[in-house]
């Protein structure tokens, strides 16, 4: 499994298992990660 991948699997498992108490707010960041992808950049 190459590096991109194993990046794919980990944020699908990660956003299908994760609890928001704001859908709004929930909406607003994955609309963002689906926009701009994941990026060692938007890590924070």
């Amino acid at each position: 499994m190459t590096a991109a991948g194993l990046l794919t699997l980990v944020t699908g498992i990660t956003l299908a298992t994760e609890r928001h108490p704001d859908p709004t707010a929930e909406a607003h960041r994955l609309l963002g990660l689906a926009v701009e992808g994941v990026s060692p950049r938007t890590w924070g």
